[in-house]
C-alpha cells in the first residue's frame, strides 16, 4: 500500500481537527508542525487564565499520536512540495494543510509616544497575553481601570468579565453601534445599550495617541477626550498569519483548496471564495475546527483515497456570555441582511439573496443551534 504524506502547519483548532481526521488512517502519514516553543492549547479558554484561576496547563490541546515537529515555518515551496523550517530542515509533502491561524490586529506605530513597550498595551489572543493581563490585574491590589478599544465579541465579552469582577472599564469603539457589521443592527443595538448601562462608553471615536508608562496609559481620542487607565486592551479583530509566499492570508475555493496543487488552508488563515457568500473569512474556534476537518477530507479526496466532502459552508456555533446574557450564533453573520424574528425569543436571521446563512440570538441557545443544519438551504 502506498502511504501518502499529509503535512499540517499549525496546531490550533483547524490544525488539530485536521490531525484528528487523518490520524487513524493506515494509508496516510501525518506530520504536524507547531511553532518553536509553542504548546498547543485551546484558545477559546484563555479568558479563564486572564480573569480567573485557570492555569495554562489546564487548556492544553490533546493531539493524537502522530509525528510532531516543533519548528517555525519559514517558507513553503509549492512547486517542489517542500516546507522550509527555521532550523534549516526541509519537509516534503504529498498534501499540505496550512492552518497557521491569525494574529491580533494592532494599533499603528504612530499612535504611540516615545515610551511604548512598557507592557501596558495588550491583546487577548494567546496564553502569553492572558498571563500578562492576569499579572496586571493581580498586581494592582485594587480594582483596575481598563480601556478596551474594539467593538466585536471579544471586546464585549472582555468588558463584561472585567465589569463583573469590579473593575472600571471604558469601552472605545470606532463605530457608533459596536458590532453592527458582525451581528447586524438588532443584536448590536441591544449590546450597545447594555454597554452604556454597565461601563463607560466612547462610541464613534478613535484613538489618536497613547502614552505608555510603567504605571499606566494616557489615551487621547480623536475629539481630544482623555482617558487614563492602568492598561489598554486592543480588540480590533485579527489578520491572517500565513507563511511565505503568501502575504495576506490564503485564498481558497469551496473545498478549501488553495491555488497551488494539493495545498489547502483552514481557519483564520483562509479567505474563502464561493458563489453563495462571495469572499469571506471566519476566525472563531468551532468554525476553524470544522474547516480543518473538511480540508483534511478534501485532501484525501484529491489524493484519490476518499470520497468528495462536497462544498464547505459555515454552520458552526459560537457562544459568549455578555453581562449575564448568552450571545449565540451559527453560520455566517457578517455583512448580511438581518431580520429580527417575531416571538418571545430574541432571534435574528442573517440572509444573503433571500437565503438564511446565519442566525444570532440572545438567551436563545437551543433555537439558534437548531438552525445549524438548516442554513444555506432555507429560503426566508
Amino acid at each position: 500500500m502506498t502511504t501518502q504524506h499529509v503535512l499540517i502547519l499549525g496546531s490550533g483548532a483547524a490544525g488539530a481537527a485536521a490531525t484528528r481526521t487523518l490520524a487513524s488512517r493506515d494509508d496516510v502519514r501525518v506530520t504536524l508542525v507547531t511553532r518553536t516553543g509553542e504548546t498547543p492549547y485551546t484558545r477559546m479558554l484563555i479568558k479563564g487564565i486572564a480573569f480567573g484561576p485557570t492555569p495554562p496547563e489546564m487548556i492544553k490541546l490533546p493531539l493524537p499520536q502522530i509525528e510532531v515537529i516543533a519548528d517555525t515555518v519559514l517558507e513553503v515551496d509549492t512547486s517542489a512540495k517542500q516546507v522550509r523550517l527555521t532550523s534549516g530542515a526541509q519537509v516534503s509533502y504529498d498534501a499540505l494543510i496550512v492552518a497557521t491561524g491569525s494574529m491580533p490586529r494592532s494599533l499603528p506605530a504612530d499612535v504611540f509616544g516615545d515610551d511604548a513597550g512598557q507592557g501596558r498595551v495588550t491583546a487577548l489572543h494567546s496564553v502569553e497575553d492572558a498571563l500578562g493581563i492576569r499579572k496586571l490585574l493581580t498586581g494592582l491590589g485594587r480594582p483596575a481601570r481598563v480601556a478596551i478599544y474594539g467593538g466585536g465579541i471579544i471586546a464585549a465579552e472582555t468588558a463584561s468579565s472585567l465589569q463583573a469582577d469590579g473593575h472600571m472599564v471604558t469601552l472605545v469603539s470606532r463605530s457608533s453601534v459596536p458590532g453592527i457589521g458582525a451581528f447586524g443592527a438588532p443584536v448590536a443595538e441591544r449590546l450597545a445599550a447594555d454597554h452604556a448601562a454597565k461601563v463607560q462608553t466612547r462610541f464613534g471615536r478613535t484613538l489618536q495617541h497613547v502614552d505608555e508608562t510603567e504605571s499606566g496609559v494616557a489615551i487621547t481620542l480623536d475629539d481630544g477626550d482623555p482617558i487614563v487607565a492602568d492598561f489598554l486592551l486592543v480588540a480590533l479583530g485579527t489578520t491572517p498569519a500565513a507563511p511565505s509566499p503568501w502575504t495576506n492570508g490564503i485564498d481558497v475555493d469551496d473545498h478549501l483548496r488553495a491555488a497551488a496543487d494539493h495545498v489547502y488552508a483552514a481557519g483564520g488563515v483562509a479567505t474563502h471564495h464561493d458563489e453563495a457568500l462571495g469572499a469571506w473569512r471566519i476566525d472563531h474556534w468551532e468554525d476553524a475546527a470544522a474547516q480543518g476537518a473538511h480540508a483534511a477530507q478534501a485532501a484525501l479526496h484529491d489524493l484519490g483515497i476518499s470520497d468528495d466532502p462536497s462544498t464547505y459552508l459555515p454552520r458552526s456555533p459560537y457562544m459568549a456570555m455578555v453581562y449575564g446574557q448568552m450571545i449565540s450564533g451559527v453560520g455566517y453573520t457578517a455583512g448580511t441582511n438581518t431580520y429580527l424574528e417575531a416571538g418571545e425569543e430574541f432571534i435574528v436571521r442573517h440572509e444573503t439573496d433571500g437565503m438564511v446563512v446565519g442566525v444570532t440570538g440572545i438567551d436563545a441557545v437551543g433555537t439558534v443551534y437548531q438552525w445549524g443544519q438548516q442554513l444555506h438551504g432555507v429560503q426566508a
